[in-house]
């Protein structure tokens, strides 16, 4: 299947967006030959805005550890989701863009056959020295034969490819009849991504290329016989989050400055004056109580600031 190269003469745009890391500007348009929102101009080098920073170092916690604790259960919870889809058994499970390889983790702890992917040797390096097996390179690249998992996840990678039909489309391939899908992205048909516009927090351009909705996402998987068996609209480790952060770049903070200075110092990708910092953990806590009814509120009306299917493949 051909990507969707979003020719600019068949795209609307609809905002300016700039990178908080390294200042550049971008854009955001709706294509009118596929219908996603994507980021223009795509870069030829999307490695240099990956700085060596992005995961951290090995061995290192890249966030708080209340935080990481937290993320470990929800890995937890969600490798119990896919398996009980699957069929209640262990089975071999792939992860792309597995990242620190956390996720992977909590499936092989159930007793999965693991397998990563990554798109250099520097990103692999860290999954790799817990233990997981990493290709490196585009999943198109990939040695495995068809129908060659029982489970594949996309938890928050499918955002970064400039048309998320693809990736979504080898999936499908690897994957057996029967087989689950677990995909999360950033919600672009929030109420929050649509109020902060520029200053949303999981916007990210230029790493996110395509912002995804609920409705985008459906039609991606259905063309690609894929099931959706449930929907969840919170990821908690996400959305408290974002809420906040979104919250304060739109009062004029150094964009991300919290996140940044909540990211552990090996893994730092801002930083913002001492007294900016400082005014950015004050408002942490009173936003943070606004944001986490708020965030449940989103989640039950199913308009929350992640979205997340699971999916089954059509036999």
């Amino acid at each position: 299947m051909e990507p969707c190269s979003h020719p600019a003469a068949e795209t609307t745009r609809l905002f300016p967006a700039r990178d908080y890391v390294t200042g550049e500007g971008f854009a955001i348009a709706r294509c009118g030959r596929c219908a996603l929102h994507v980021t223009q101009p795509v870069p030829t080098d999307l490695g240099r805005y990956y700085p060596a920073t992005y995961y951290g170092a090995a061995g290192a916690s890249r966030f708080p550890r209340p935080v990481e604790w937290l993320q470990g259960l929800l890995y937890a919870r969600r490798a119990r989701a896919v398996e009980r889809l699957a069929g209640a058994r262990p089975g071999r499970v792939l992860d792309v863009g597995c990242g620190r390889g956390r996720l992977l983790a909590a499936f092989r702890a159930r007793g999965w056959q693991v397998q990563g992917t990554e798109l250099s040797e520097g990103s692999a390096a860290l999954p790799r020295a817990a233990g997981v097996p990493v290709f490196v390179g585009p999943l198109e690249a990939a040695p495995w034969v068809d129908g060659s998992f029982d489970a594949i996840t996309l938890w928050h990678v499918l955002e970064h490819w400039p048309d998320p039909a693809l990736p979504l489309a080898h999936a499908a391939r690897l994957l057996r009849p029967g087989g689950v899908l677990l995909v999360g992205v950033p919600n672009f048909a929030s109420p929050e991504a649509r109020l902060s516009r520029s200053g949303w927090f999981h916007l990210d351009v230029p790493r996110h290329l395509a912002h995804l909705g609920p409705g985008d996402l459906e039609r991606l998987l259905a063309a690609r016989e894929l099931e959706v068996r449930a929907w969840s609209y919170l990821a908690p480790e996400y959305d408290l989050f974002s809420l906040v952060q979104s919250a304060q770049n739109a009062l004029g903070l150094r964009q991300n400055l919290l996140y940044g200075f909540l990211r552990s110092p090996a893994a730092r990708l801002v930083d913002g004056t001492p007294a900016q910092t400082l005014l950015a953990l004050l408002l942490a806590v009173p936003l943070g109580l606004l944001a986490a009814p708020l965030s449940l509120a989103l989640a039950a009306l199913r308009v929350g600031s992640s979205v997340t299917a699971l999916a089954v493949k059509r036999p």
